[in-house]
């Protein structure tokens, strides 16, 4: 019995040094609470970035959002400002200046007076470019023009009726060009000199991808034509079928096809409340370990991937999409919708409004860090985070860059309606993620209610095409079965030059207040407090002891095995001895 101590520690000992094959840079460290994390983006450092806005609120709307991923593919030094609020002094520095006239106005001196002196690129977009100084007399504004086609040196794609402003230039070169039949062409982006005209208020979902591909040349960056791409497995909880799973696993395994899986720890059955964890389905847990050693890496997907007793999958986590509105209140509670105009004064709104944004931010950090802490309780470690349906708000996005440096999937664009959603052509360290990496997924995923699903799927990586860069990101239900994935694996094979993303090559980091998670150039290190692990919930020390447990007794078992063995050899050796005389 003495010996049983001593096999719990070495088996602690053994469960805390081993990882994954893939885990070979591995070490314990000590308590340490949550980090804003970042990345280290030097090749865009050199990039400074204003963008002033008109808009009709004189806040930030989804449109400039647009071009904030749009821009965040070369700086993530980008900075937004009203034009009612930008001083001289913010151009300080400045190497380019956006200027976005959602909606007419005039605008203020102080603006005007400011660019008379800058020197540097200057982007307008839609609305007042006749006001801006002197940079755009080469150029007049007659009207509005419907437009179904753009174009630009090496692709047209066809779009569906859309008004720009009809444009006529001296001396300027045409980028992108617009067209309505035949003899009916108008520039949509031009260039004279530093000086760059875009005719649109309104950045739409393809003009933003040729938008996005022309701004190569505002920042004299030229990228690779390769196209970067990802393949994500998607909702995989505990209630997931691990037959399912791993038949998937192992053709991309058998491909070498690096690939993400996205998984929520937690299932709760609507009916019945319950909660299901992975140490409830140890063979699926298997299949998730056999992936992260097998070119899978993990992307935590919210922690139960509900709210308001949905179905963990199909409800939403960080949005109330009963009520259209960020998560402020618990489940079990009436949502409060007040505006301004239900206050006498404006401090009684703003105490409102901070304890509001107060209560979304614990109930966020409270899923990440269970979550985070969950996952790697059971030797899974995420690299990644996605939001359930892609679904948060703009302070729940700042929220999240405390604890994870990259995000993958399309970004909500409003804080009114969720359903204004977007996505970047390419990798992109927009303002709205405060040092979050974006790796935007572009093609969507096979819908089992779409006969056409993966043809579409096919038509949107061509339409993205149009980015030098653009990526081939998608995603695909394993309950659906491995036939469709083939499917759809074997049209994606077709599209060339494409590089999949292998999230354990990257530079990620992932922090909660028990764990810090670090990865590149293929190493996955692992730091974890697990006095803080087992503190935080009692399940996961628990989970641990039934896990040494169960290896001691196997333990045991082959010990006693060995025992037998060894005893039964032994006496046939005596034996053996006997009969040849040795004991005469």
């Amino acid at each position: 019995m003495k010996i049983i101590p001593l096999l719990l520690a070495v088996l602690l000992i053994w469960d805390i040094g081993t990882g994954l094959a893939s885990h070979r840079a591995f070490a314990q460290d000590g308590d340490k609470g949550p980090v804003p994390v970042t990345q280290n983006h030097d090749a865009k450092s050199s990039h400074r970035v204003l963008v002033v806005f008109s808009s009709q609120t004189g806040e930030m709307t989804d449109q400039q959002r647009v071009l904030d991923l749009l821009i965040g593919h070369f700086t993530d030094d980008i900075t937004f400002k009203n034009t009612k609020v930008v001083q001289p002094e913010d151009l300080t520095n400045v190497t380019h200046l956006f200027y976005h006239g959602q909606v007419k106005e005039t605008l203020p001196d102080n603006f005007k007076n400011a660019l008379t002196n800058f020197n540097g690129t200057l982007v307008a977009i839609g609305y007042n470019s006749e006001q801006l100084a002197d940079r755009f007399s080469f150029m007049k504004v007659e009207g509005d023009v419907s437009v179904s086609k753009i174009t630009n040196e090496t692709d047209s794609i066809n779009i569906f009726p859309q008004t720009i402003s009809q444009v006529t230039a001296e001396g300027a070169t045409t980028i992108v060009r617009a067209s309505h039949g035949a003899g009916n062409e108008y520039p949509l982006f031009l260039r004279r000199n530093e000086s760059y005209y875009y005719a649109a208020p309104i950045i739409e979902y393809t003009k933003a991808i040729f938008l996005g591909d022309a701004l190569h040349t505002v920042f004299e960056d030229e990228h690779a034509r390769i196209r970067p791409g990802y393949i994500r497995l998607e909702d995989i909880h505990p209630m997931a079928d691990p037959k399912k799973v791993m038949e998937i696993a192992e053709i991309l395994k058998e491909k070498q096809i690096p690939y993400m899986v996205a998984v929520i720890p937690v299932y709760t059955n609507p009916d019945t409340e319950k909660e299901y964890h992975f140490s409830d389905s140890p063979n699926l847990l298997k299949a998730l370990k056999y992936m992260q050693n097998n070119g899978g890496s993990i992307v935590l997907h919210g922690y139960t991937h509900q709210f308001n007793a949905k179905e963990t999958g199909e409800g939403f986590e960080f949005w109330d999409v009963n009520n259209n509105m960020p998560i402020y209140h618990r489940a079990n509670e009436d949502a409060v919708k007040k505006t301004r105009r239900d206050f006498a004064t404006d401090a009684e709104y703003e105490a409102f409004r901070k304890r509001q944004l107060e209560f979304e931010r614990d109930y966020i950090e409270e899923k990440i860090q269970r979550g985070i802490d969950e996952l790697v309780n059971y030797g899974l470690f995420p690299l990644a985070f996605e939001a359930p349906h892609y679904t948060m708000s703009q302070n729940g996005y700042n929220v999240l860059s405390d604890y994870f440096s990259t995000y993958v999937g399309q970004v909500q664009l409003s804080d009114e309606n969720w359903e204004v959603m977007g996505t970047a052509p390419a990798e992109t360290t927009p303002s709205i993620f405060n040092g979050m990496s974006l790796l935007p997924e572009t093609i969507g995923f096979v819908d089992p209610k779409d006969p056409n699903a993966i043809e579409t799927m096919i038509k949107e990586a061509q339409r993205y095409s149009v980015m030098r860069d653009g990526f081939v990101a998608g995603f695909y239900h394993p309950y659906l079965g491995v036939e469709g994935f083939e499917m759809l694996l074997a049209e994606l094979e077709k599209i060339p030059n494409v590089e999949w993303i292998d999230l354990k090559e990257r530079v990620n980091t992932v922090r909660s207040e028990n764990v810090t998670i670090e990865s590149g150039e293929g190493l996955v290190k692992v730091d974890i407090s697990y006095r803080g692990l087992f503190e935080s919930s009692p399940n996961y020390f628990f989970y641990k002891i039934k896990y040494f447990a169960q290896h001691l007794t196997w333990v045991l078992v082959g010990a006693g095995a060995l025992a037998v063995v060894l005893f039964t050899l032994y006496g046939l050796f005596l034996r053996w001895k006997w009969r040849r005389g040795y004991y005469g």
